[in-house]
C-alpha cells in the first residue's frame, strides 16, 4: 500500500510538471548574448581590447604587413627555405599577384574583421548603461574616450585596406546575410573621407588624452598625438591624388611636434631592444607580451623572419643588396637594420653563430625583428616583440616632406632632415646584444643636408633608411606615384632575379581583391583593374 502511495504521489508531481507550457522552453543557463553581454562588469573596456586585438593577428595581419611593406619592395626579398615555401609571397614582388593570393586575402579578412568590432562597440556603447569592473556606472567621459580610441581604430583598418586595394565597402553597421549582395566598393575619394571623418571624431573628442597626461599603465593606447599622426600620415598618402592634401599632412604633424609629448630617442638601436616601448619615441605600439597580467600572446613575426639553421627560425623577410647599398658610409642604422652570417649571439650555453648557407637568401636577415636566445618566448615563437606602427621620427619626416611639398621653407624641411641624421650618428655604433657583429661601422658622422640640396631626394632617402624593414617602404613608393618605375629599375639590376620587372603602370598600382569577397557579395563587390 504504502509503495502504491509513493507511486501516486510520483505520477501527480510529473503530472503537474509536464502540464506546465515552459516545462521545454527553459532559457539556457550561462549563455552570453549581446544584450546581456553589455550590461555586465567592464563590458565597454573589453569591447575596446576586441578592437586592439586586430592588430595582434599574426597570419591575417603581422605576416601580410611584412610581406606587403618589405618583401614586394626592393627592400628584402620573400626568402623561406625555398621558393616553394609559402610561394604566393613571391607572386607579390614579381607583380603577378592572382585574386586567390593567400596574403591578400588574409589581410583583407583581417581588417574588415577588426573594422566588424569596431562596428559593434559603436552601435551598442550609445544605447547601454555600461558599468565598469566594480558595477559602478562607467563614466561618460570614459565611455567617450572609449569611442575615440574605437574611431582611430576602424580609421586605422580603413587605411590599411585603402592602401593596398583602393576603395574598399564602407561599413558602419553590423551586417546581416541580406546585405551580403548589396556591398559596393567606395572610390578612392570617398574612404579617404571616411577615414578623415572617424579621425576628426576622434581628435575632437575632448575626453581623448594627449600623451602627457597618460600614466606609464596606459602606454600603448590611442593618445591624442596619435589621431594627428594618423591624419598626417593619411593625408601625406592622399596627397598622391590631390596636391592641397600637403598642407593638411604639415598641420597635423606640426600638432604632434608642438605637443612636445615626444622625443628622438638618443640611441637608435634601443628602439629594438627590450622595453622598447618605454622609450620617448613611439606614438602609437603594438605591445606583445610584455605584460603577463594582459592575456595578449605574443609576436611570431621574429621566428617568421629571423635566420634559418641555429637559430631554428623560419628564414623570411631577408633584406636586399640594393637597400644594404642605400645607407651611406657611417650610418649605424645599417647595423640595425641586417644581420649576417658569421654574427654571433650568447645563449644559455655556449653562442649563437648566424648561419645562412642551408637555404636560398640575399646574405642579409632583418635585425629589427631578430630576438637574441634570452628574449625567446617559450618553445621559440610566441615572442615579447614590440613594433612601433607610428614613432616621432616618422612625424618629424612626415613634416618635412609635406612641409616642402607645400612650398614652405626649405632651411626648416633640412633642419628636420637633419635632426633625424643627427640622431643617427651620435647612436651607440656597436650592437648591445651581440658578442660580435662581421660587419664594423666608420666612426664617422653623416653631412648635413643643406637648404639648397635636391631636399625630395634627401626625404626620401631619409625615409628609406630610418624605417628599413619596418614595412613602410611600399606605401612610401605607392604615394610618391613611383612604385612600378621603381620596381622596373630594380628589376634591371644583377641580384635581383628578374624582380620587379612585371609590374605596369594601371595594374600594379593596386593588388587584386581577393575573389572570394567577390564571390560572397555576388559580384557586388568589382575587381581592380588588370585583374
Amino acid at each position: 500500500m504504502k509503495k502504491i502511495f509513493y507511486t501516486a504521489i510520483c505520477i501527480a508531481i510529473l503530472g503537474m510538471v509536464a502540464c506546465k507550457k515552459d516545462f521545454l522552453n527553459r532559457p539556457p543557463l550561462g549563455v552570453q548574448t549581446e544584450e546581456n553581454f553589455y550590461k555586465s562588469p567592464d563590458a565597454g573596456y573589453k569591447s575596446l581590447i576586441q578592437c586592439y586585438q586586430g592588430l595582434y593577428d599574426f597570419y591575417g595581419y603581422e605576416a601580410p604587413k611584412a610581406e606587403l611593406g618589405n618583401m614586394a619592395t626592393d627592400d628584402s626579398d620573400k626568402g623561406g627555405s625555398d621558393a616553394g615555401d609559402r610561394p604566393f609571397v613571391l607572386d607579390l614582388g614579381y607583380g603577378r599577384a592572382l585574386s586567390s593570393n593567400e596574403t591578400l586575402q588574409s589581410f583583407w579578412g583581417s581588417c574588415f574583421l577588426g573594422i566588424g568590432n569596431c562596428n559593434v562597440a559603436l552601435e551598442n556603447f550609445p544605447k547601454n548603461y555600461l558599468i565598469d569592473a566594480e558595477g559602478y556606472l562607467l563614466p561618460e567621459t570614459t565611455k567617450n574616450r572609449y569611442m575615440a580610441e574605437i574611431k582611430f581604430l576602424r580609421a586605422y583598418f580603413y587605411f590599411e585596406l585603402a592602401r593596398v586595394y583602393g576603395g574598399v565597402p564602407l561599413i558602419d553597421k553590423t551586417l546581416t546575410v541580406d546585405n551580403k549582395d548589396k556591398l559596393i566598393r567606395a572610390t578612392s575619394t570617398e574612404t579617404f573621407d571616411f577615414i578623415i571623418k572617424d579621425l576628426e571624431a576622434a581628435s575632437a573628442e575632448v575626453s581623448l588624452p594627449s600623451k602627457n597626461d597618460m600614466p606609464a599603465s596606459e602606454i600603448g593606447r590611442v593618445s591624442k598625438e596619435a589621431v594627428w599622426a594618423l591624419e598626417a600620415r593619411v593625408y601625406l598618402f592622399f596627397a598622391k591624388d590631390d596636391t592641397k592634401q600637403f598642407a593638411n599632412a604639415r598641420d597635423a604633424a606640426k600638432k604632434v611636434i608642438d605637443s612636445r609629448a615626444f622625443a628622438l630617442d638618443a640611441n637608435f638601436q634601443n628602439l629594438f631592444l627590450p622595453n622598447s616601448y618605454l622609450s620617448t619615441e613611439p606614438i602609437f605600439t603594438v605591445i606583445r607580451g610584455d605584460d603577463p597580467g594582459v592575456l595578449i600572446y605574443g609576436s611570431f613575426i621574429p621566428i617568421y623572419t629571423s635566420p634559418r639553421g641555429p637559430t631554428g627560425a623560419w628564414g623570411f623577410d631577408t633584406p636586399t643588396q640594393n637597400l644594404v647599398d642605400e645607407f651611406e658610409v657611417g650610418d649605424p642604422r645599417l647595423l640595425f637594420t641586417i644581420l649576417e652570417p658569421g654574427d654571433v649571439f650568447a645563449q644559455t650555453t655556449g653562442q649563437e653563430v648566424l648561419d645562412f648557407s642551408s637555404y636560398p637568401n640575399t646574405g642579409y636577415h632583418n635585425r629589427k625583428s631578430y630576438m637574441t636566445p634570452a628574449r625567446r618566448g617559450p618553445g621559440w615563437g610566441d615572442d615579447a616583440w614590440t613594433f612601433h606602427q607610428i614613432r616621432y621620427a616618422d612625424v618629424i619626416l612626415m613634416y618635412a616632406e609635406a612641409l616642402l611639398e607645400s612650398g614652405g621653407s626649405k632651411q626648416e624641411v633640412a633642419d628636420n632632415i637633419n635632426l633625424i641624421r643627427l640622431r643617427a650618428s651620435y647612436s651607440s655604433h656597436t650592437d648591445a646584444e651581440a658578442v660580435s657583429r662581421v660587419r664594423t661601422i666608420a666612426n664617422s658622422t653623416l653631412v648635413n643636408v643643406k637648404a639648397s640640396d635636391d631636399l625630395r631626394k634627401a626625404v626620401r632617402h631619409e625615409r628609406r633608411v630610418e624605417f628599413a624593414m619596418e614595412y613602410q617602404r611600399l606605401f612610401d613608393l605607392m604615394r610618391w606615384n613611383s612604385l612600378i618605375e621603381t620596381m622596373n629599375s630594380y628589376g634591371a639590376t644583377p641580384k635581383s632575379n628578374g624582380k620587379g620587372t612585371n609590374f605596369k603602370k594601371g595594374i600594379n598600382e593596386l593588388f587584386p581583391v581577393p575573389q572570394t569577397e567577390i564571390d560572397r557579395s555576388g559580384g557586388s563587390i568589382k575587381q581592380n583593374p588588370g585583374y
